[in-house]
């Protein structure tokens, strides 16, 4: 997925028009419209960050274009399942990032994910 194709995405997960977001940024909706449609960037890094801020993701995700995988439209059956799992790696990513949860507590973690995996496979 895109720079462009997340700044949508996330726009409209949180119901927002262009005008919305443009005014939380500080920018126009022209750059908003650029942003989306891949024609621009950000050119400031603390445009990133307060993107990040805003939709509650890490910096990181807005930086990335080669993602695992791709969120189906809004109307696909496996929307809400996708979206689950996109949220939940964005969670997952603070998580093994944090020097606050012990290391053994990350692996038993860790465990219990390939367990749930195996098991809803073996089903």
């Amino acid at each position: 997925m895109t720079f462009g194709d997340k700044v949508k995405s996330l726009r409209t997960e949180k119901g927002w028009i262009q005008q919305e977001l443009a005014d939380e940024l500080g920018v126009s909706v022209r750059t908003i419209k650029n942003y989306e449609s891949g024609d621009s960037y950000p050119k400031n890094r603390l445009i990133y960050k307060k993107l990040a801020e805003i939709f509650s993701i890490d910096v990181s995700d807005l930086l990335v274009e080669n993602e695992l995988f791709d969120l189906p439209e809004k109307g696909d059956d496996a929307y809400d399942d996708y979206n689950v799992l996109k949220h939940s790696l964005s969670g997952l990513k603070q998580v093994f990032r944090s020097d606050k949860i012990k290391q053994e507590d990350k692996d038993i973690f860790i465990r219990k994910i390939w367990d749930l995996y195996w098991d809803g496979k073996e089903k």
